[in-house]
């Protein structure tokens, strides 16, 4: 496994919980239905083993801590240069 796919892995799993969100602003409605949050929450996790398979397993998990904390924190900012405020 190579980084590129934990990588997409955890930015699919955090872009589909962030749209999952009720204060989101990408969508004109946040996504409903169970199968969304059953997704998310799977590629989440599916994320955190493949880091520490791809790369040493203290290594794959603060770097899949790492990237999980980056994205979470920086997705509702990006909400910011679509509207134009930023």
């Amino acid at each position: 496994m190579t980084v590129s796919i934990c990588l997409l892995l955890s930015v699919a799993g955090s872009v589909l919980v962030y749209l999952r969100s009720p204060n989101q602003r990408w969508l004109a409605r946040p996504l409903a239905g169970i199968g969304w949050r059953a997704l998310s929450w799977a590629l989440l996790l599916l994320s955190w083993p493949a880091w520490m398979v791809t790369l040493d397993a203290k290594a794959g998990f603060f770097a899949a801590l790492t990237v999980l904390m980056l994205l979470l924190g920086t997705l509702p900012l990006l909400s910011l240069l679509k509207e134009g405020r930023a």
